[in-house]
């Protein structure tokens, strides 16, 4: 049921979403890649009008050199990153890491059309494939993420994962919120089945 916007304000007040809204949105992006682009020219402006030493010196990244042990990316990324770390080196002829930047590529349609998908079926009832599979994508996702982030040491010349007590020791909070994350999902989704069967089945008697 959708809100006929004409009806509650007047024509004044009202703006075509394309193309206003589109050139609001760009021009915020564009603001914000330059407040980006000024922070990382800064450095070498000051460096050129002589107050280079006002900027914090580090040790310059040596391209030459080992990766630290344990170095990890921001828990957003450990999905991806433990997904690409299990890729083969090589696969039919073709990087593993190029295929698994590619097959993670394939993802992001599946997940801009699902919601399309579901609102045509958010009536029904869900069947136990369609749980199993959502449960399942989810599972996958939270288990890289867990063992992305698992911390590590280095052992006889080799990368061994910490005992599971000191990572949990070391970062609780993961599975806390992980934990309570669940809980809240599958509480909205039910919640909502239930409103938007409650609707329909309103309309249907309206009708």
């Amino acid at each position: 049921m959708g809100v006929n916007y004409r009806e509650q304000y007047k024509p004044d007040q009202l703006e075509p979403f394309w193309p206003n809204e589109i050139i609001k949105m760009m021009v915020a992006v564009l603001c914000t890649l330059a407040i980006i682009m000024l922070f990382v020219v800064l450095p070498v402006v000051l460096e050129e009008v002589g107050l280079g030493e006002v900027v914090h010196q580090e040790q310059p990244a040596d391209p030459h050199g080992s990766t630290p042990v344990g170095i990890k990316p921001e828990w957003y990324f450990l999905p991806a990153y433990q997904y690409l770390k299990l890729m083969p080196t090589e696969l039919f002829g073709v990087s593993g890491k190029t295929l698994g930047v590619l097959s993670q590529g394939l993802i992001l349609p599946i997940v801009a059309l699902l919601p399309f998908w579901y609102r045509k079926r958010a009536h029904q009832r869900p069947n136990n494939a369609y749980r199993i599979t959502i449960t399942a994508a989810i599972g996958v996702v939270i288990a890289l993420t867990i063992w992305g982030g698992w911390p590590e040491h280095l052992a006889d010349g080799h990368e061994k994962l910490e005992p599971f007590g000191v990572y949990f020791r070391h970062k609780p909070m993961l599975f806390v919120v992980f934990g309570v994350a669940l809980v809240v999902f599958y509480g909205l989704v039910a919640r909502e089945r239930r409103q938007i069967r409650a609707v329909l089945g309103d309309d249907g008697g309206q009708s």
